[in-house]
């Protein structure tokens, strides 16, 4: 009889479970280099694979508009409480990303980079470039990442699931999650009718700290939605807000600007 009454208890158990297992984007049994290189590949029908497929098309502009892009360019202002920056920041595929931030003075420019091997920084003008400390280095290089990481949903180191239906700023959003063998847990919210991001999570699975993002104010680059305004918190609180003047796509961008001065 307590056999039986265990039985009953663990019932409920498996079904979330099982519940849970058909919200997993499924992988497929043999993956060759090329699927697991594809950032938009073809999916099946479960239901996570069904969003997926329309954010794809709808909320980032598809394989056409995706495949033509290698780097872009962003121009705009950066503020936070206590002061207003230029910002100039350069992103090229896979993940090379190089980021200006300028006061009043070019002399103070703080330049942040990331080569694909290498996370680096400078502080002036005439200031000694050094690689940044291992913590900072390791949030910056996961924030190189082009695009986001639901693209190339078959590469190895990621497992993406469908957690809820949630609202989220006056909306309704899929909200899907990505967790990376880097040890930071990524949720994409996702608004069920226009499929355009509203907001994302990072959450570092080692010390539990979490920063988000708000993207409004969306355009169409190059066949891509944009959000010319992005508002960024930490632990849930306001730090900054990024207003985009300018997004140039496939703009000239040379290999020396992302690897750091001798």
């Amino acid at each position: 009889m307590l056999r039986f009454l265990n039985s009953l208890i663990f019932l409920p158990c498996l079904a979330c479970l099982a519940a849970d297992e058909e919200n997993h984007l499924p992988i497929p049994a043999e993956i060759d280099e090329a699927l697991r290189a594809e950032p938009m590949p073809e999916l099946g029908d479960t239901r996570v694979e069904r969003i997926l497929m329309r954010y794809y098309a709808e909320g980032i502009g598809g394989t056409e508009n995706w495949g033509g892009v290698e780097r872009v360019n962003v121009i705009g202002q950066l503020r936070t409480e206590e002061t207003e920056l230029r910002v100039n920041a350069f992103h090229k595929k896979p993940n090379f990303t190089r980021i200006s931030l300028s006061p009043q003075s070019r002399l103070n420019e703080l330049i942040l980079a990331y080569d694909g091997k290498l996370a680096w920084m400078q502080q002036g003008r005439d200031g000694v470039p050094e690689p940044m400390g291992e913590a900072e280095a390791r949030r910056f290089i996961h924030n190189s990442e082009f695009g986001n990481y639901l693209l190339h949903p078959f590469a190895t180191g990621k497992r993406i699931r469908l957690v809820d239906t949630v609202p989220v700023e006056g909306t309704i959003c899929h909200q899907i999650r990505v967790e990376l063998d880097s040890g930071f847990q990524v949720d994409y919210f996702i608004d069920i009718r226009s499929y355009l991001e509203i907001k994302i999570v990072n959450t570092d699975l080692r010390d539990g700290s979490s920063s988000s993002d708000l993207y409004k104010d969306y355009d169409r680059v190059g066949g891509m939605p944009i959000a010319k305004r992005v508002e960024s918190y930490v632990d849930g609180k306001w730090v900054s807000t990024l207003l985009l003047d300018e997004v140039r796509v496939n703009s000239g961008v040379m290999p020396w600007m992302f690897e750091m001065p001798d």
